[in-house]
């Protein structure tokens, strides 16, 4: 390794802040810690960059770097964002003390030495504040093309339904998929045990549980996630037009002639209809949303853009005229069009 001259090194000390005993809880999570040491010194004037790392252990053997920023000789970060470094990096158990170890790692230049300073450990109690319980998830996995569908595989909301949520989007003939709280894979879950009646029951922060299968065939299917019952039920996509085109409404316009069918080969979901003319109106049915209350899964595409009513207001709307139409929707693209 270089050294700098004949200077001598010195890693960073007196790290202050975490005490013997560090109280977090949920209802402080928007509070700031302030943790302040004694910087680290190469003896010369360089460039040298302090980062905080924990472990589990006192010999840091599998350590966790803390993706916080130093300024001048002190990190501060809230208390929410520890919890979440301690419940998704270093895997702690919620709701059971915990001896944490952290040290300040300084390096530099290329070549020369990183230092660590000497070990402060403290005890903690990670708190549970589930990533996904506000309910947003993200779908990822090789069995539904997460790479072909740009990793944006949110689910939607259901409106004045809280606790449901859901998303059409193709899984391919093999492979799995997990849950995650955003595009960085926090809060990832999958399903703990076998199904019941097709139904999965969804891990926890205490135990995140396995992959969980795709059904088997290529094809469009809806997910659904129930928080109420933390469950997650897969079935093929079921997806009708409603209202004045067709001169009905749920659940009396839910029949097999309003379905959109499944072209395979090209990856659409298509309708080809004679409609009376008027606003389009569409929607998706699944077990985990109220049948008559279809607009809860309402969505409609503007300018060629699927956009989804999730729990907002009164979409905008289209209007188009009578006839012979076909309409084809494109999940993967969320792209629709009327020929």
């Amino acid at each position: 390794m270089t050294q700098l001259n004949d200077s001598v090194y010195a890693p960073a000390t007196n790290i202050q802040g975490f005490g013997t005993s560090l109280a977090i809880s949920k209802d402080k999570k928007a509070e700031t810690i302030n943790v302040s040491y004694t910087p680290a010194s190469y003896g010369v004037e360089i460039v040298k960059t302090h980062k905080l790392q924990f472990a589990t252990t006192a010999d840091f053997a599998n350590p966790a770097t803390f993706d916080v920023n130093a300024s001048d000789n002190s990190f501060s970060f809230t208390v929410g964002a520890f919890n979440e470094f301690l419940t998704e990096e270093l895997e702690l158990p919620v709701d059971e003390e915990t001896t944490v170890s952290a040290r300040i790692m300084t390096y530099s230049l290329a070549g020369v030495d990183t230092l660590y300073s000497s070990v402060v450990s403290f005890a903690t109690t990670p708190y549970l504040d589930i990533l996904f319980a506000p309910n947003t998830f993200y779908l990822f996995g090789d069995g539904v093309g997460r790479i072909a569908q740009n990793n944006k595989l949110k689910l939607n909301k259901v409106h004045s339904e809280p606790d449901d949520s859901w998303i059409i989007v193709w899984m391919e003939a093999t492979g799995t998929f997990k849950l995650c709280s955003d595009v960085d894979y926090k809060g990832v879950i999958g399903k703990v045990g076998d199904p019941v009646n097709g139904e999965y029951t969804l891990g926890t922060t205490d135990n995140r549980g396995e992959d969980i299968p795709v059904p088997g065939t290529a094809g469009y299917y809806t997910v659904g996630v129930n928080l109420a019952t933390n469950t997650l039920l897969i079935e093929p996509a079921n997806v009708y037009i409603t209202g004045p085109n067709v001169d009905a409404w749920p659940v009396s316009s839910v029949i097999e002639e309003n379905r959109f069918q499944q072209d395979t080969e090209n990856k659409t979901m298509v309708l080809t209809k004679s409609l009376i003319g008027g606003e389009l109106r569409l929607h998706v049915t699944h077990p985990y949303i109220s049948a008559a209350d279809w607009w809860h899964a309402e969505f409609i595409f503007l300018d060629g853009k699927i956009e989804y009513r999730a729990d907002g207001n009164d979409q905008d709307r289209v209007n188009i005229d009578g006839g012979e139409r076909t309409i084809e929707l494109d999940f993967i693209n969320q792209t629709g069009k009327i020929q």
